[in-house]
């Protein structure tokens, strides 16, 4: 866990992307103005948080509601892990790791070994892993009865998230003593360690959390050193990473699914994933309170995020909301366009992009949109691209060189950002052209042929503007021997 307190043509589109989503997560009473750094939550419904001044709250019932405990010291507490109901250990400063077998009545202290601050705590069956400053790291095979110590009193800021895969793979995140990323991994339960360095986008920063999904493939998140959010990624075990960057500083991070996964972050921050970390989407915390750590039952619907000044936030149905998403796309070309269906059968533009082959994209998203960063095909160039003016939910793209016919073709977006901070890294439309189909059928036929003799002479509208293959305002002989020529020629 995270605990530091510091971003004629045939056009069949096919849409690649998780999109973003506004949540509706509600503050529940916490009962402490307390800085709040670390959650656990069980399928049962109980659930603990714990932070500044030795602060420990229990609920009940999935965190609609808290009670405060006796913790037994004043000292900061970073992080908690619950095995059951019953049966948990929370980590703070000093070396400090209390424990606990009776619900949080009683919280002894256990011997750790270390007097540094441990940050992040988390097991998988008896066997879990602790890590704080100085680098240290801790493990232990009884369930947090007794540790042993791996590595500790390193010069170097310290680790600050841990996750223990399985009883014998764990990993560690952090930040060195050249304030690069730092990762570790261990294969035998935490006795010894692997480390790589990293940075974020070639900018210092600290990985403050970390989730690792099999043996090879994982995410952290963290904080540049400019105070913008990060999230990086590795499929090789942290040998390398790619990172992406967030308005704000990210912190705890969890995925109680591949296909639910959620960070939060400074300034209420939430973000959510449905790709397993490759995309991600803004959430509506409903507060400016920066926070800290995020867990969610294995259902991936009931979750709480916690941080400062007490404050709690609570979802029950995994962040559903007002739905960021991209609702129409359509080919456009003068005052008509030709929709393109996102689903089931593709639509089909059938006008020419004439010797520049030009063509132009709408996108229509259900927010508006604030930046996107860049957009390439992969035939011909893009001319340009831009947030329609008069309807910022629209993304204008204008593609010219296009002349790849009966061939695949695919618009490749980074960066798309809405007006909530909400951020899909990558957006991939395809298009097969295919000039001359003007019945929309995906196929050259006669059948096109004889649509287009029966407009001839017709100024375009509305009911007869796909036979208008050179899209000049009139369906007229020079219409009629393009598609003629391109049935014939065949695809």
């Amino acid at each position: 866990m995270s605990k530091s307190t510091k971003t004629c043509a045939v056009l069949a589109f096919t849409i690649l992307a998780s999109c973003s989503a506004l949540a509706q997560w509600e503050p529940v009473v916490s009962g402490t103005a307390n800085l709040l750094r670390g959650v656990a939550l069980l399928d049962s419904g109980v659930g603990y948080a714990v932070g500044d001044g030795g602060t420990i709250l229990k609920s009940t019932d999935a965190g609609a509601t808290w009670s405060a405990l006796a913790s037994g010291t004043n000292s900061t507490l970073y992080d908690v892990h619950f095995f059951d109901d019953s049966t948990g250990v929370a980590v703070g400063d000093g070396g400090l790791i209390l424990r606990t077998t009776d619900g949080g009545a009683s919280w002894p202290a256990v011997t750790s070994g270390v007097r540094d601050a441990l940050r992040a705590v988390s097991f998988s069956g008896a066997n879990g892993i602790c890590s704080g400053g100085s680098l240290d790291i801790l493990y232990s095979s009884d369930s947090g009865a007794t540790w042993t110590v791996a590595q500790k009193n390193l010069f170097a800021s310290g680790f600050f998230g841990a996750h223990m895969l399985s009883p014998t793979v764990g990993f560690v995140t952090g930040q060195n003593a050249i304030f690069q990323g730092i990762f570790g991994s261990t294969v035998d339960g935490g006795a010894h360690w692997s480390f790589h360095t990293f940075y974020f986008n070639n900018s210092e920063g600290s990985a403050d959390d970390v989730f690792f999904f099999d043996g090879a493939t994982g995410i952290t998140s963290g904080v540049v050193f400019d105070g913008t959010g990060a999230i990086a990624r590795t499929t090789n075990t942290g040998s390398t990473w790619n990172s992406s960057l967030f308005p704000q500083g990210l912190q705890g991070i969890d995925f109680p699914k591949p296909e639910a996964g959620f960070t939060v972050g400074f300034f209420g921050t939430i973000f959510k994933s449905t790709d397993l970390g490759l995309n991600w989407s803004a959430q509506e915390s409903g507060t400016t309170f920066d926070l800290l750590d995020v867990r969610f039952a294995s259902d991936g619907l009931t979750g709480l995020a916690v941080g400062a000044n007490g404050t709690i936030l609570r979802t029950s149905n995994g962040g559903s909301g007002d739905e960021f998403a991209l609702v129409a796309a359509a080919s456009r070309k003068g005052h008509f366009e030709i929709d393109l269906p996102l689903t089931g059968t593709p639509g089909v533009e059938c006008r020419d992009g004439g010797a520049r082959g030009n063509y132009n994209v709408a996108l229509t998203f259900n927010h508006d949109l604030s930046s996107v960063d860049g957009a390439a095909t992969s035939c011909g160039t893009v001319g340009g691209f831009e947030i329609d003016p008069e309807d910022e939910s629209q993304l204008l793209v204008r593609l010219t060189g296009v002349d790849c016919n009966a061939e695949d073709v695919t618009l490749t977006l980074t960066g798309v950002q809405d007006d909530a901070a909400g951020v899909l890294p990558s957006v991939e439309v395809t298009m097969t052209l295919l000039l001359g189909d003007v019945s929309g059928d995906g196929i050259l036929n006669s059948t096109d042929v004889r649509q287009t003799k029966r407009a001839l002479k017709e100024r375009t509208d509305e009911t007869n503007f796909r036979a208008d293959v050179n899209a000049d305002g009139v369906i007229d002989a020079v219409d009629f021997a393009i598609v003629k020529g391109q049935v014939a020629a065949g695809p």
